[in-house]
């Protein structure tokens, strides 16, 4: 049996557990403990002298409140780091500053909403510290394991490998078929309204069964996730119709039956339920039933999510896996960090059971954000697995079925999808 590291960190927080246990057992998987003396120690994390690596604190794990924080970014040799501490030791507090970043500490302060009322990417000091797609906490861990390496060479490490994870939410299960007669009409007068001819020479077709329905490609996704043996989860809209709200009535015997035939399945809660949140129960009675297991991993529909407000809800109608940890219009690591970790509720100042899988890649950002082509795209996402793979850390991708649909501004995107892929095999 390993010997733990050995900590000094009189008078220690929530705050402070939180963060070693996140850094070191679950990145780095190495055991620690506390200790009396801070000469017995591995990492001095205190103001006290000691022949141990001296971390200084910034002060932020010992404070219970939420503040306004001036964040100053500095090169720490090939990373970027903030918390300037002194010049013994360790240059940074990256104890503190992975706190600050995984914490989602910004999201507690003011900002300015974008037009869905989220936290925009634009505020964040990712964004504006063009750091948005280095998974930070990640290269901070592993250098703080080669200076402890440098120290104790007995120390024992069991880091984690890289991994790679597809999910996909069904927001609209068909594109055509299943609408009924009064949406069916509606959407051929918006077709031509618009000029959409494709759709106009499509739709009917599709609805008397003359045609596949482009959205309803379940069947090529299964072919290629078996042939590349990939892990695949699926996050369904089963929310009553509305504006942002688009799926079919979740009654539908086609829909259920669909549903029922997924491996692995969460809830994608609705547009409207971020403002009336008992449809969150709802519409996970609604998964539950069709599924007939009980329903634990949650994405919110359009990235709806506001802090902590959304977490609490979710914890309440028993989820306990949650996934919209990323956002739509950049590619990166909102929270900083490539791996899952658990949610610490800043406002009660406590860790909590609810674990966070962030998502780094999304379909609609090459294609539309970005203004990407196929080819662009496939070299974005590949470039930033790479800084994934670097680290070993986790890569979560976020399609839709419309995405591999081949119809309209989709045309060409399935094998972006499929060279993803690959390339995570590789």
């Amino acid at each position: 049996m390993s010997i733990p590291l050995k900590i000094y960190c009189p008078d220690s927080t929530s705050r402070h557990q939180y963060i070693f246990k996140l850094i070191f057992n679950e990145l780095l998987g190495v055991e620690y403990d506390f200790c009396q003396n801070a000469n017995d120690s591995i990492i001095n994390y205190s103001l006290e002298p000691s022949t141990g690596l001296i971390c200084t604190p910034q002060g932020l794990l010992a404070e219970s409140d939420i503040r306004d924080i001036t964040i100053e970014i500095k090169k720490w040799d090939e990373t970027s780091c903030f918390f300037k501490t002194s010049n013994f030791g360790l240059p940074f507090d990256i104890f503190s500053a992975a706190f600050y970043l995984v914490s989602r500490y910004e999201e507690y302060l003011d900002y300015e909403p974008d037009n869905h009322s989220r936290f925009p990417a634009s505020f964040s000091i990712f964004t504006k510290n063009n750091l948005l797609e280095e998974p930070l906490v990640n290269q901070w861990a592993l250098k703080l394991k080669g200076i402890l390496l440098s120290q104790d060479q007995t120390l024992k490490f069991s880091p984690r490998a890289f991994a790679f994870k597809s999910t996909i939410d069904i927001d609209q299960a068909w594109k055509f078929k299943n609408k009924g007669i009064a949406r069916s009409i509606t959407g051929t007068i918006r077709d031509i309204l618009h000029g959409k001819w494709e759709n106009i020479l499509d739709r009917w077709p599709v609805i008397f069964g003359l045609r596949d329905d482009p959205f309803y490609n379940f069947d090529w996704q299964k072919s290629i996730h078996t042939k590349l043996n990939i892990d695949v989860l699926y996050f369904v809209l089963l929310g009553d119709y509305g504006k942002y709200d688009k799926n079919i009535n979740h009654k539908n015997l086609s829909f259920i039956k669909l549903i029922a035939s997924l491996e692995n399945v969460g809830i994608h809660p609705s547009y409207q339920s971020n403002e009336k949140q008992s449809e969150v129960k709802n519409e996970v009675h609604r998964l539950n039933d069709i599924r007939g297991t009980k329903t634990l991993k949650s994405r919110q529909h359009f990235l709806m999510h506001t802090m902590p407000s959304t977490y609490h809800t979710l914890i309440a109608n028993g989820i306990t896996e949650e996934h919209t940890m990323g956002y739509s219009t950049h590619l990166g690591f909102r929270a900083g960090i490539a791996a899952p970790f658990y949610w610490f509720d800043l406002e009660n100042n406590v860790a909590t059971d609810l674990k966070l899988i962030p998502f780094c890649a999304m379909d609609i950002t090459p294609l539309h954000y970005r203004n990407e082509n196929p080819t662009e795209a496939i070299k974005s996402l590949t470039s930033l697995m790479t800084k994934v793979k670097a680290v070993d850390g986790l890569f979560v991708s976020l399609w839709h079925n419309e995405s591999f649909s081949e119809t309209e501004r989709w045309k060409g995107w399935r094998k972006v999808y499929e060279l993803l892929l690959q390339e995570s095999k590789n």
